[in-house]
């Protein structure tokens, strides 16, 4: 049997220059802006307009041999 790898499609909260802001990867672009606001009073536009982005990320899981 062949052991593959398994991959999945995440989405993050990125800036330019600044790359994936941690804490922010989750299967649904809402649940990334959800976590990276964590009920802050500021809302997503006001993060959108200062460059701030969701992005799409492959995420290659990768199995362990017990």
């Amino acid at each position: 049997m062949r052991k593959g790898s398994l991959h999945k499609r995440m989405y993050a909260v990125s800036k330019d220059g600044i790359g994936i802001i941690a804490g922010t990867m989750c299967y649904s672009r809402k649940a990334a802006i959800e976590h990276f606001l964590r009920g802050g009073v500021t809302t997503w536009e006001v993060f959108k307009r200062t460059g701030y982005r969701t992005v799409k990320a492959r995420v290659q899981i990768i199995r362990r041999s017990a």
